[in-house]
Order: C-alpha cells, then sequence, then structure tokens
C-alpha cells in the first residue's frame, strides 16, 4: 500500500512541475519555482517550494535575493526586479540551472579559448544577456494558494501582461489549478502517515464494509490472530475472530463491538476474548468506531485490538503473590505466636525437654520468616538488574561434597549419592551463588520425594561447559507444571505438594544466578519417574579439540 501510494506521490509531483513550468513559459520565463503557502495545505510539510530548471543547489541564494527585494501583494500581484549579475554568475556555475538547452562545459571551454560565442544559442546568450526576477502571487477565495518566481531575459515579456483582464483570468486560472494539485499531493501526503500508522501500529487494526466483511487487516492482527490478510479479506469479521466475553461465553452478534460502534455507541476499551487461527483464545482489549458518508450513513467500522495477556498474567502473578505470601508469613507466625504464648503463662510450667523443644520451633519459623523475607528481596534484587556475581576459577568437587555433608548431617535418612568423574575440570562461578543454587535444588529433592528418598548428585563435561544434575526418584512433574516452573510464585500444582512451604521463589532464583552466569537451567521430569534439575556452567578453559590426521 505504502509503495503505490509513494509512487502516485511521485506522479503528482511531475504534474506539479509540469504545470508550473508551463506556467512560467507562458509568461515568457525560462526557470522558476513556486513558493507554496503551506499553511494552506500541509502545514507539516518541509517541502516549500517546486523547482522548474533550477539545481537545487542555487534555491537557496534565489529565494535571499527574493526574500531582499520587492514581493508581490494582492493589491499589487506583480512584480519585476533586475536580477544582480553576481546572482547570475553564481547560479550559472551550476550544472543546469536555466532551461534544458543548456551545456555549461561547452560554454565554458568556449569562453577560455577565446571562441565568439553565438548568440541565437540559448545557453550561451545567457552569459552576456541581464535577466530578471518577475515574482506573481496566487490567489483565491479560499485565500493564498503561494508565489510564482520565474527568471526572464530583460527584453522579454508576455503577451499576457499587456491585458489586465486576460492577466487576472490566468492568475485565476493557475491559482485554482496550484491549489488542486497541491491538494492531491497534501491528500497522498496524509495517505502515506495513514497508511505507515496502520502498517507498522503494534495494535492489531482492521476494518470492515457496511455488511461487517473485512476489507483492511493490518500486520498486527495477522500475528494477534495467525490469519493472513488475503485469507480474511471479504470474509465475515465475526467468523474469523469468533470474540467471546471475559467469561468464555458466545458474546453474539447483537453484542459485538463493531456492531454497537454503527448503532451509535463507540466502543472503548473493552475486555474481550478472541480465537486464534489455531483454536487458541485469548484476552484483548478493543476500541471499535464507525466511519459515516456525507449524508450519515454508516460506511465502515474500524476495530482495534491490542493484546492484555500479559497484564493478565501480571494481574494472576500480584494475585498469588499477595495468596503465597500471606500464607506462608502467617504459618510460622502462628506457630511463633502460640509457643511465645504458652510459654509466658504464668500459671504454666515445663519440664527442660518441653521448654528446649518449643524454643527450637520457635528458632525454625523464625528461620523460616528470615528465609521467605530473604528470597522476597533476592527476587526484588533480580527484577532491578542488581545481582551482583564475583566469578572466581570454582573446583565444584568439595563445593559438591561439603553441601551434601550438611544435608546429611541435618537429614540422616536421607541417601545423597555423588557421581564425579575423574578430573573435573574447574569453572568459571561464584562460589556462594553455586552452593546456593545446589542447596535449593537438594531441599527441593527433598522436600519432594517423601517415600523414596534417594537422591543423586553428578556432574559431566561436555564441550565449553560443565553440567551438574540433581536426580530425585520422587513424585515427577507435569509438562504444564514444567513450562511455567522456573517462574516467579510458581508451584507444582499437586495434593501431595499444598501443605508444603514455600513461596515459589526457589527455582526462580536459581535461574537468575545460572543465566548470569551464562549457563543454562532446565527440568527433565516424568509424572511418578522422578526428576532431574540440571544446570550448566563455563569451563575455565575452553576443551582441546582432538586432533585429526589425513
Amino acid at each position: 500500500m505504502s509503495r503505490s501510494l509513494t509512487q502516485h506521490f511521485k506522479d503528482l509531483h511531475g504534474q506539479l512541475v509540469i504545470l508550473i513550468g508551463s506556467a512560467i513559459r507562458l509568461l515568457g520565463g525560462e526557470a522558476g519555482l513556486f513558493v507554496v503557502a503551506n499553511e494552506a495545505f500541509d502545514p507539516q510539510s518541509s517541502e516549500e517550494y517546486t523547482v522548474y530548471q533550477i539545481n537545487e543547489a542555487a534555491v537557496g541564494s534565489l529565494l535571499e535575493h527574493i526574500q531582499r527585494g520587492s514581493l508581490p501583494t494582492p493589491a499589487r500581484p506583480f512584480v519585476v526586479e533586475r536580477l544582480p549579475s553576481s546572482l547570475l554568475d553564481e547560479l550559472d556555475l551550476f550544472a543546469d540551472f536555466i532551461g534544458p538547452d543548456t551545456d555549461p562545459e561547452s560554454v565554458t571551454s568556449q569562453a577560455r579559448s577565446g571562441q565568439r560565442l553565438d548568440s541565437s544559442n540559448p545557453g550561451q546568450r545567457r552569459q552576456t544577456q541581464e535577466y530578471e526576477r518577475c515574482s506573481l502571487i496566487l490567489h483565491d477565495q479560499s485565500g493564498l494558494v503561494g508565489m510564482l518566481h520565474y527568471l526572464r531575459p530583460t527584453e522579454s515579456s508576455s503577451c499576457l501582461e499587456n491585458d489586465e483582464i486576460r492577466f487576472a483570468l490566468f492568475r485565476a486560472q493557475l491559482a485554482a489549478s496550484m491549489r488542486f494539485a497541491l491538494k492531491a499531493q497534501s491528500l497522498v501526503r496524509e495517505q502515506e502517515r495513514l497508511a505507515a500508522i496502520f502498517q507498522y501500529s503494534t495494535d492489531g487494526i482492521l476494518t470492515v464494509d457496511h455488511a461487517f466483511r473485512i476489507i483492511d487487516f493490518n500486520p498486527a492482527m495477522e500475528r494477534l490472530t495467525g490469519w493472513r490478510e488475503s485469507e480474511v479479506l471479504g470474509r465475515f469479521y465475526y467468523d474469523v475472530l469468533r470474540p467471546k466475553d471475559r467469561q468464555g461465553n458466545d458474546l453474539g452478534l447483537e453484542n459485538s463491538p463493531i456492531l454497537q460502534a454503527f448503532a451509535g455507541k463507540p466502543v472503548v476499551n473493552r475486555e474481550i476474548q478472541i480465537t486464534a487461527r489455531d483454536g487458541q483464545r485469548f484476552s484483548v482489549s478493543v476500541s471499535a468506531s464507525c466511519v459515516h458518508s456525507a449524508r450519515g450513513e454508516p460506511m465502515n467500522g474500524i476495530l482495534t485490538v491490542r493484546d492484555i495477556t500479559r497484564e493478565r498474567e501480571q494481574e494472576e502473578q500480584r494475585s498469588m503473590f499477595i495468596s503465597v505470601i500471606s500464607h506462608e508469613l502467617q504459618t510460622p507466625i502462628a506457630i511463633i505466636k502460640g509457643y511465645a504464648s504458652t510459654l509466658a503463662r504464668a500459671d504454666a510450667s515445663f519440664d527442660r525437654e518441653t521448654l528446649r523443644a518449643r524454643l527450637l520451633a520457635i528458632e525454625e519459623e523464625a528461620d523460616r520468616l528470615n528465609k521467605l523475607v530473604g528470597n522476597l528481596l533476592y527476587a526484588s534484587r533480580i527484577e532491578a538488574g542488581g545481582l551482583h556475581m564475583e566469578i572466581a576459577p570454582l573446583d565444584l568437587e568439595p563445593l559438591i561434597q561439603g553441601v551434601v555433608r550438611r544435608f546429611q548431617a541435618r537429614s540422616p535418612d536421607l541417601d545423597i549419592k555423588v557421581q564425579l568423574p575423574p578430573n573435573l575440570p574447574l569453572v568459571m562461578a561464584d562460589r556462594d551463588r553455586i552452593e546456593e543454587v545446589l542447596e535449593n535444588l537438594l531441599d527441593n529433592a527433598l522436600k519432594y520425594s517423601p517415600r523414596q528418598r534417594t537422591v543423586t548428585v553428578s556432574c559431566s563435561t561436555v564441550g565449553d561447559e560443565v553440567i551438574v544434575s540433581v536426580s530425585d526418584q520422587g513424585m515427577g512433574i507435569s509438562l504444564r507444571d514444567q513450562e511455567r516452573l522456573f517462574q516467579r510464585f510458581q508451584r507444582i500444582n499437586h495434593p501431595s505438594t499444598s501443605g508444603r512451604p514455600g513461596a515459589g521463589l526457589g527455582l526462580y532464583i536459581c535461574r537468575a544466578i545460572i543465566e548470569a552466569h551464562g549457563g543454562r537451567i532446565w527440568v527433565e521430569s516424568a509424572l511418578h519417574q522422578g526428576s532431574t534439575f540440571s544446570f550448566s556452567l563455563p569451563r575455565k578453559e575452553k576443551a582441546q579439540l582432538p586432533m585429526v590426521v589425513f
């Protein structure tokens, strides 16, 4: 669309140059320019003039001369002034400043060789004759159109100048022709701007005719729905979008946004659901309006569609955050308050073991609160891009052995197997952060493997990376849960995990840490068959390629 409009604009510009050139020739001129009254046509346009047979580089000097001299007015519509020889010489420096029959190189070479200039040749005659600048104001009933400035030899004149009535009629006809041509040019520019908005808008836009058949379908709409414009043109728009309300019920044609716009009720930011080509439904915000004819009859409908799926996901995350945090804060606070209230009772006495057990419970719940708050602060730093790493060469074997020893001391019934290859290469990593990742993965394996409490930690070298894996024999993770497992506040949706503590931030933090190292983290799992969480870290030294002898 925009390419055809650009070509149309070039055609109009060519016609405008022909019109100006014809007028200049009729007036006895040989070159000139038309200065447009832009406020009457296109205030945003930077093109203030149209030239005829004048080099663009010479226009600035000519316009300065015109501004310093006399200008025509409605009371004095025609002005003639002599063109200074200095300006004429400056104009002659340019290749094709006046007339199509000028060969400046031949003129210059003849002058240098002392040859006599042929007065019958117009190009040579301009070197010896004086020129004058003529200015003509053009206006009509609508106001000023512009000014026509042209150059002609001083002895030249037009027969129109000698007849005031004919000259006035000529000016009126030229003004009407110029206004029509410039108005057409302005309309094409406006069409180009609208076409660019339609083409590059991030919101989907479709237009329909009075029968609700699609007549325009922009690229953003194609990306939203999966339909190509060529596939939907002429189709009933309701059949293409299959709109539904927020609850997923069919909207019905009588409640469709475009029909309401045709009925004189513009729709602004109404939330509905539309269906993509593959059957997927998603939430959008739509605005609809109607274009009426001069007689007030509805001609076209315009529907603007904005995808708000991400906004809805963010709202769900906020709701989930409030729900999870409220639950995770209330539980330890309730336990701490309960034990503290019991211990503070004046009428109760406790033996040493009971007192110690309850104080340990308070300490554990306080640690749980501290971890939760720490994870929340950690997540906020990740979102703000404030995750700081101290990267250095790191030997993974002692780090893994140390973490495993701590876990086995804390849970003696947990069987952790370590499988490390000999000569494991060093990696470039932050020791504390990688230790935190490994502890989180082992903690999850322990938490979600209630029956089979055997966990395996293994390492392998693949290319320029070292892969660390933590495998359990627990309940496994569904494919649906795997897709969102590393997002904030996401937890496995399973009855056996509903009572387990956690805010759904651990794996999100693990992913941020590993990605900050330039590595990857992923999960391989199937329901009731256990899970393997793996992450990669870059080697300190690149792997050497094997030597191939031919």
